[in-house]
């Protein structure tokens, strides 16, 4: 368990939380597009994999893998079509600028456990399904207990997500509990929880969950990722290889 010390240690070796700005008042859920969907063009559905789509682990060991979608554990209560391995996909570019996060990670005594990397369309387009089944809400309380399930297609779930370019992942930070094991840090909410308190500025997280999502965010900008005001986990670099592209390859 961090103690605030360890928390204020690591924000001022990276020189960015004493600088925070004063917390605003609570965003409401809101459409807000540009992070899940970036239109700069035409979209195009690609099925093939590029060569320049590689495995994160290929360039890293520093991180753990764990591909919420490979299993049931996620917001749909089961396997989402297309991941069949838990692997974690990006475009060479960004695959390398997560493994310097990495590095930059280990060096305050962190680790990075990538949640979601490249996403399959055909994913997006289950996810597309699952949002239009109102009978179906046994994972309400776990994941939208105060949104209505029509209401997710509000900046969180899109027909064509920036996962399916290969350039965005979710994560979240690991550090080494008493017993020397990695456990998640506390960000003050979990993942794929579709809550105003996941909103990456939320007023009603404490000064340590507040920081530590801080944290996260200087690590990536840092290395070109751009963050996503709903979602403290949710990044995408910046000057991305495939800007109109949205692969359906499978994650194998």
């Amino acid at each position: 368990m961090k103690t605030q010390a360890t928390v204020a240690l690591s924000c001022i070796l990276l020189l960015s939380c004493a600088a925070t700005e004063p917390q605003k008042t609570q965003p409401q859920a809101k459409p807000i597009s540009s992070a899940v969907v970036k239109s700069q063009g035409e979209i195009r559905i690609e099925p093939d994999k590029p060569a320049d789509i590689v495995n994160v682990t290929t360039l890293t060991q520093q991180i753990q893998v764990n591909m919420a979608y490979a299993g049931p554990d996620n917001f749909t209560a089961t396997p989402v079509p297309g991941y069949q391995a838990n692997h974690c996909y990006l475009q060479q570019k960004a695959a390398q600028a997560v493994a310097q996060v990495a590095i930059q990670a280990a060096l305050l005594g962190y680790q990075l456990q990538l949640l979601d990397c490249y996403r399959p369309q055909r994913a997006s387009n289950y996810f597309i399904s699952w949002v239009a089944d109102a009978s179906d809400q046994k994972t309400k309380a776990a994941y939208y207990p105060r949104l209505n399930k029509a209401d997710l297609h509000q900046g969180y779930i899109a027909a064509h997500s920036g996962h399916s370019r290969a350039s965005t992942v979710d994560l979240t930070l690991l550090r080494k509990n008493a017993a020397g094991q990695w456990r998640p840090v506390d960000m003050g909410g979990t993942y794929d929880l579709f809550d105003p308190v996941s909103h990456l500025n939320s007023t009603a997280i404490t000064t340590e969950q507040k920081a530590n999502r801080l944290l996260l965010k200087d690590l990536m900008q840092r290395q070109g990722f751009t963050s996503y005001e709903l979602e403290w986990w949710h990044f995408t670099l910046h000057n991305e290889r495939y800007p109109n592209s949205y692969f359906d390859f499978v994650v194998n």
